[in-house]
C-alpha cells in the first residue's frame, strides 16, 4: 500500500444488513468493518451518514455493491424498497465520488484479492489460464449469478439478473416443492428456491410450519429430519442450477459460490448430492468435472471488490 492511496468507503448493500468499511484503495481498515440492519434504518443516505460521523473520516470515493440492477448511476434493491443513487451517496459522505455496481459484480472484481485460505473447495477441476471465465454465484436473501472476464489484465464483469428465470425441477420431489410453490406464487423463479426465502418456503413445504432460515438450518446440523429433507431440496436445486450455469458460460477458471446461505449448506453438499446434480447433463456428465467449484469464505470480499471498481474510476478521471 501507498501513501496516497485514494480512501475510498464501501458498502455491500443486501436485502437485510449493509456492511460498510474503509479502505486504502484496495486494503481493508478490517477494524472499520460495521453492519448495519436495513430494517433499523430509514435508507441508506441515513447509515452512510452515521458511519461518517463515527468514523469522522473523508473519503475521496463512495462505491456502492447493491443487490439489484442498476442503471444510469441509480439503482433499487431487488428484496427491500429501497432506491439509492449516486449523487445522494456523495452527497451523504462530504461529495466522494459515488460509484455504484452490482454486488455479484462486487464479488466478481475481489476474485484476484482472495486469499487461498478463504475458498473451500467443492470440485477440483482441471487447471486453467488466468485468462479463463470465472462464475460467481450468490446465494443469500437471493440469487444471482455473474460471470467474470479477464482481458488484458482487466476485469470485467457484466451485470445479470439470472436469479430470476424460471426455476424447473429435475426430480420428483422437487417437482412436487415447485408445484406447492406455484400455488402460492404463481411464477417460480429459480430465487424463490435458492435462497433463504428458499430454505423458509422449502420447510413449509415439508412441515406446514414457518421457521427462520437461520433456525432450519440450526436444526439440519442436530440431525433434525424434516429440516435436513428441506436442506436437500435447496442442495439438489442448486447443483442443477450450477450446472446448467456452467454450461452456458463455460467458466473454466472456477464457480464461486458466495453469500451466507452458500456457506451454510456448505456442510450438507456432499449428504444430498450437489456433485451428482450439478453432472448430470446427459452425454455432457463427464465434461462437468473440469469446472473448479469453491465457497468464498471471506465475508468481507465485495467490499474489496467494491473499492476495486471505485480506485480504477478515480484513476481515469
Amino acid at each position: 500500500m501507498t501513501t496516497n492511496a485514494p480512501l475510498i468507503l464501501a458498502a455491500d448493500i443486501g436485502g437485510t444488513n449493509t456492511r460498510v468499511a474503509l479502505l486504502d484503495a484496495t486494503s481493508l481498515r478490517a477494524q472499520t468493518v460495521t453492519r448495519y440492519q436495513n430494517a433499523k434504518s430509514s435508507g441508506l443516505e441515513d447509515i452512510l451518514r452515521h458511519y461518517m460521523d463515527a468514523q469522522g473520516a473523508k473519503p475521496d470515493a463512495v462505491s456502492l455493491a447493491l443487490a439489484g440492477p442498476i442503471e444510469n448511476g441509480s439503482g433499487r434493491l431487488t428484496n427491500l424498497d429501497w432506491a439509492i443513487d449516486t449523487a445522494s451517496a456523495s452527497a451523504a459522505t462530504d461529495g466522494a465520488m459515488g460509484v455504484l455496481l452490482n454486488d455479484l459484480q462486487a464479488q466478481g472484481r475481489a476474485l484476484p484479492f482472495l486469499a487461498p485460505q478463504s475458498l473451500k473447495g467443492v470440485q477440483t477441476g482441471d487447471p486453467s489460464s488466468n485468462e479463463a471465465t470465472c462464475l460467481m454465484i450468490g446465494i443469500g436473501t437471493g440469487l444471482n449469478v455473474a460471470p467474470v472476464h479477464r482481458v488484458g489484465g482487466q476485469t470485467y464483469v457484466p451485470a445479470a439478473e439470472a436469479g430470476h428465470i424460471s426455476f424447473s425441477a429435475r426430480d420428483a420431489a422437487l417437482g412436487a416443492f415447485e408445484k406447492d410453490l406455484e400455488g402460492r406464487l404463481g411464477h417460480v423463479a429459480a430465487e424463490d428456491i435458492m435462497s433463504g426465502r428458499g430454505l423458509e418456503r422449502a420447510y413449509r413445504h415439508v412441515t406446514g410450519h414457518d421457521l427462520a432460515a437461520s433456525d432450519v438450518m440450526a436444526l439440519c446440523g442436530q440431525s433434525d429430519k424434516d429440516a435436513d429433507t428441506a436442506v436437500g431440496l435447496l442442495v439438489r436445486a442448486l447443483g442443477h442450477f450450477c450446472g446448467d450455469m456452467a454450461l452456458a458460460h463455460l467458466p473454466l477458471g472456477g464457480i464461486y459460490l458466495v453469500g451466507g446461505v452458500a456457506r451454510a449448506l456448505l456442510p450438507f453438499m456432499d449428504k444430498h448430492g450437489f456433485l451428482s446434480c450439478f453432472a448430470d447433463k446427459g452425454r455432457f456428465s463427464g465434461f462437468m468435472g473440469q469446472f473448479p467449484i469453491s465457497v468464498v469464505e471471506d465475508d468481507y470480499a465485495a467490499l474489496v471488490g467494491a473499492a476495486s471498481y471505485a480506485q480504477e474510476r478515480l484513476n481515469v478521471r
